[in-house]
């Protein structure tokens, strides 16, 4: 079997970028995915990418698509990676039907937002409903919004949100607001925002787009229900690093990455989301692949 230089697993940003600095730099790369442009994909509208005053997540997604395909010295495979191995120094990548081998690896997997499993939630997907605050918030100007989660992304949130919704209901599962205390104490000096705890999303309802939120109250088991425009679920995300496990890694499951991205595994690189990065921005993703493929580069050639 065949062994090659580079795969680099992900299409999002931090994929796409290394791949499009990878073979700029005449390495034979494959890419494989399930999607292009991953966290993008969940967003309407992005206004803070550089170059794109104002683009959504599906257009910039078949943007970097397009642009990794100009290069002959990338192939794309547009699979699920399920496991990922490292043996006598070579990495083995299993897919579903097939198993390819590395030299070097560039892990660009992101996260994936934790969900409610609350009914009409994957009916209003990007119409009403969203997993990203800072993302999809500015849509909602002097809007009603809600935001589902009182821990450390709800709060943040919702202080976000404050200044530029109408109003803010900061509904919380939980008996109080559980986020950083900096950010708590802040909270209740927002007039517009309204903190509804022990209260338990059940529903987003609307007819084509998203028209208000249901919830049960945990202490006296009443249903009520709020309307709004918008409603940002903000209970967290989680690194998608289960297919690895020879690299160390948080608590949490990020990969531990230094500012070249490299890991505890010598050709092994995480960047984008997935790795220990601190802004969980598209554009810093980016610049995380740039990194990786470089320094790649520079592996590779050692190698050789």
């Amino acid at each position: 079997m065949e062994t090659k230089d580079l795969v680099i697993i992900g299409g999002g940003p931090a994929g796409c970028s290394a791949a499009v600095y990878a073979a700029r730099s005449n390495i034979k790369t494959t890419v494989i995915t399930e999607d292009f442009g991953g966290q993008l994909m969940l967003t309407d509208h992005i206004e803070n990418y550089l170059g794109f005053s104002k683009e959504t997540g599906a257009s910039i997604s078949e943007k970097f698509e397009e642009h990794v395909k100009t290069y002959e010295n990338v192939d794309i495979m547009l699979k699920k990676v399920e496991k990922i191995e490292k043996e006598n120094g070579i990495f083995k990548i299993k897919t579903g039907d097939e198993e390819l081998l590395a030299k070097a690896v560039i892990f660009a997997t992101g996260t994936k937002a934790k969900k409610l499993g609350a009914k009409g939630e994957e009916k209003f997907l990007n119409k009403g409903v969203g997993y990203c605050a800072l993302c999809d918030g500015p849509l909602y100007q002097g809007e009603k919004v809600a935001i589902i989660g009182g821990g450390y992304s709800g709060t943040e949130a919702a202080l976000y949100m404050a200044d530029i919704a109408e109003k803010v209901y900061l509904i919380n599962a939980g008996d109080k607001l559980t986020g950083e205390p900096i950010t708590v104490d802040k909270i209740p000096k927002k007039e517009n925002i309204e903190v509804i705890n022990n209260a338990y999303t059940t529903e987003f309802f609307g007819d084509q787009l998203l028209e208000g939120v249901k919830y049960e109250d945990s202490e006296t088991g009443e249903e009520k229900k709020i309307e709004v425009a918008g409603a940002m679920v903000e209970i967290g995300r989680v690194p998608r690093s289960d297919t690895v496990d020879f690299v160390e890694k948080t608590e949490e499951g990020k990969i531990v990455s230094d500012n070249h991205c490299r890991t505890s595994e010598k050709g092994f690189y995480a960047a984008g989301d997935v790795s220990t990065i601190e802004e969980e921005q598209a554009i810093v993703a980016a610049s995380d692949g740039c990194k990786a493929a470089l320094d790649a580069k520079k592996y590779l050639d050692e190698q050789n």
